[in-house]
């Protein structure tokens, strides 16, 4: 593509007249930002060519990234269409102090809970980050310790109703430095009873898609569901050109979940993430459930160093940070 042509698109992309801005859809926010504008572009014009498995850039799907996608990408110029927020749950940190979160709080912020490990034990903080100006919250995994009753903590946000497609967006940070040891859980979507802990689903109670980071960080969405191959969950590894990702120790990372749910019995559901705003995983053809009793159902804020065993042990007492919690629903 010439000099020339990207000069003129661009052009075209900048007149285009403001007050038609919030009636388009999103289709070019490549990078889930709710804004299309350049970065998009230089998204699209990075991954141009055929794509070696799934790239970020192609937009419309067609397995390459080309002038349609260039051309989508423009016509969708502006800030996204948010005026019908399908926002089913919200939360950052702001309106608390630096301190310890407590009972109250997590009632309070999580839709009650009806119940918790972690927060009565004082593993779950406030803290202030990015030189004050940030607040997020703040989970510890005590030194010599694995698995959920001593590291890290858990509860379960219940949605008020199912939903068959939905998108969990949140931030977070492994403080430096981090030894990740062989693993351990992060938060994801559930539905039903959530299965986990070696509870293989049978199509009629449940699933569960939470991550993982294993051994040097590296990330995985760790599911529950009736076709996993073995009795605990299944690692599908989160890979973006050809590589696999890794959370890096002191960086903020945003991770984004895409779970769509199948029709009963029918392998047609999928898991789609995003690792600081590239495709990182697309996982197809997937059964979560044979009856229509279920869907999805709630978040389950899951994290914990472990594994069964202590050969899963914190060598230190570690600390990760959590924020910008946002979960929405979306069309297909």
């Amino acid at each position: 593509m010439t000099r020339r042509v990207i000069t003129t698109l661009l052009l075209a992309a900048c007149c285009c007249p403001s007050a038609h801005a919030f009636e388009r859809a999103c289709d070019g926010d490549v990078n889930s930002d709710l804004q299309v504008n350049v970065d998009d572009l230089l998204h699209v014009l990075s991954d141009w060519g055929p794509c070696a498995g799934s790239c970020s850039g192609d937009v419309d799907g067609s397995g390459g990234v080309d002038v349609l996608d260039l051309l989508t990408v423009i016509g969708a110029w502006g800030p996204c269409d948010t005026s019908s927020d399908p926002a089913v749950f919200e939360l950052d940190f702001e309106h608390r102090t630096a301190g310890p979160y407590d009972e109250d709080m997590l009632d309070a912020d999580w839709n009650e809970p009806t119940w918790s490990q972690g927060v009565d034990d004082g593993r779950v903080s406030i803290v202030e980050t990015d030189d004050g100006e940030n607040r997020a919250l703040a989970v510890l995994y005590p030194e010599g310790e694995y698995g959920t009753s001593n590291t890290g903590a858990q509860w379960k946000l219940l949605f008020d109703e199912s939903h068959e497609c939905v998108r969990l967006t949140y931030r977070l940070q492994f403080t430096a430095p981090f030894d990740f040891v062989r693993g351990g859980k992060l938060p994801g979507l559930i539905g039903g009873e959530g299965n986990t802990g070696g509870g293989i689903p049978d199509g009629t109670d449940g699933w569960s898609a939470r991550m993982m980071w294993r051994v040097d960080g590296a990330v995985v969405q760790y599911v529950y569901h009736p076709d996993q191959p073995e009795q605990y969950g299944e690692d599908l590894p989160w890979v973006v050109q050809n590589e696999q990702v890794h959370f890096a120790p002191g960086q903020w990372h945003e991770v984004i979940h895409e779970i769509q749910m199948n029709t009963p019995g029918v392998n047609d559901g999928s898991i789609t993430a995003w690792f600081d705003g590239e495709l990182a995983l697309e996982s197809t053809g997937m059964r979560f459930r044979d009856v229509d009793s279920f869907a999805i159902d709630g978040m389950y804020f899951s994290t914990f160093f472990g594994g069964g065993s202590s050969s899963w042990s914190t060598t230190a007492d570690e600390v990760v940070l959590f924020d910008d919690f946002r979960i929405e629903t979306f069309t297909p």
